[in-house]
């Protein structure tokens, strides 16, 4: 499975899950006091029925980037002492969920990242912040890196059984990756209509985002976008696994029988302007009764 569009489609899961899961009351018969655990981050990306929790979060290919992640105590009351919890990796977590989910997610290896070995909630307060740094700049596109961060132990209390280990999903953006205001048209032998929605492109790959085609993403249209950077041109692909395909690109006019619909069909020519941030497309694929043609202007928003 392409792991841009893994990622893309995680961030559409607001499943809660944690019903399904249960902490270890065995250990504290009131686990309200005293459990320590990872507080959710706000891209909550996992299915239910996994064990472990996926979050998902993309980051600028920078040579490093923080990634924040509280831990906190759920007492009934704020810690009644510093609270030191002792941090690492489980990697047999992603293991697990992979084989649960079916997912291919790989454990991030230790070069493209560091933990902190502890962090202390404070006596009287509730939460700590770990930092987590990362190396975007080094990662490999071809992996869908997850990291296991895992509470090993705390100085006081318990560690949660449903929230104990998360794990987060991690992965370079491109400069193209971003929400864009898309106008425009699609040409179709007989459902012809306007486009004008918000679309989501998202990384591929250092010079590549996937994008719907038109307004048939629901549908399984979704197409590839790479920018050469030298000269701005645009070559289009079908995503991995995009209905419809092959696509064929039209750069410089129509296939017949169609005539423009709209006033930016002119500029459509399968270019993007770096100044305006805005890409051009004219694109399709051929139906059963004729081609399926796209043009776009996206503006990034």
């Amino acid at each position: 499975m392409n792991y841009s569009i893994k990622i893309a489609g995680l961030f559409l899961f607001g499943v809660a899950m944690t019903s399904c899961l249960k902490d270890d009351i065995s250990l504290d018969p009131d686990k309200s006091t005293n459990v320590v655990e990872f507080k959710n981050p706000s891209s909550f990306a996992s299915p239910s029925g996994s064990t472990y929790s996926l979050y998902s979060q993309s980051f600028d290919l920078a040579d490093e980037a923080d990634y924040p992640v509280t831990v906190s105590y759920s007492g009934a009351d704020v810690a009644p002492e510093d609270i030191t919890v002792t941090l690492g990796v489980d990697t047999a977590a992603v293991t697990q969920y992979n084989t649960e989910q079916e997912e291919e997610f790989d454990a991030i290896t230790p070069d493209l990242y560091t933990i902190p070995a502890t962090v202390v909630i404070p006596k009287g307060q509730r939460r700590a912040e770990v930092v987590i740094k990362l190396k975007p700049s080094k990662f490999d596109f071809a992996k869908n890196y997850v990291l296991p961060i895992q509470i090993k132990s705390v100085s006081s209390g318990i560690v949660s059984g449903n929230f104990g280990t998360i794990l987060l999903g991690v992965k370079a953006k491109n400069i193209y990756d971003a929400t864009y205001a898309a106008t425009g048209y699609v040409y179709h032998p007989t459902a012809p209509r306007a486009v004008a929605k918000n679309k989501p492109l998202v990384t591929v790959s250092p010079t590549t985002v996937s994008v719907e085609l038109g307004d048939l993403g629901g549908s399984g249209y979704n197409a590839n976008l790479t920018v050469d950077p030298k000269t701005n041109k645009v070559t289009i692909t079908p995503a991995a696994g995009a209905a419809g395909a092959p696509y064929t690109q039209f750069d410089k006019e129509l296939p017949a029988p169609y005539k423009a619909a709209w006033t930016g069909a002119p500029k459509a020519n399968n270019t993007y302007d770096p100044a305006t941030k805005t890409f051009y497309l004219r694109y399709g694929y051929m139906g059963a009764n004729g081609w399926r043609v796209t043009e776009e202007i996206l503006v990034r928003k």
